[in-house]
């Protein structure tokens, strides 16, 4: 009787495996795609998006280029290093 109960639980994860994938396959329900498993990290979103319009290292980049034009606009000179203050 034990070893017959141990073999039910053995097999029985294997009998439902079975059993799902064959009612996935059958009616479609339960199916499984590549797109329910995307990959994101905390704080930045989807890595890999569907979205091609939406870069975000291109629009950093983009911003950080603006950022550098504006500031040449208003100071035209490059920011010397050292102490140019008054001294003492």
């Amino acid at each position: 009787m034990t070893i017959t109960l141990v073999t039910l639980a053995v097999l029985s994860p294997f009998a439902l495996a079975l059993a799902l994938g064959w009612t996935a396959h059958r009616t479609g329900v339960l199916r499984w795609r590549l797109e329910q498993f995307r990959i994101s990290a905390p704080m930045l979103g989807r890595v890999f998006s569907d979205d091609w319009t939406v870069d975000r290292d291109l629009d950093r980049a983009r911003h950080d280029l603006d950022a550098i034009r504006t500031r040449f606009e208003e100071h035209p000179t490059w920011p010397s290093s050292g102490a140019v203050g008054e001294r003492r």
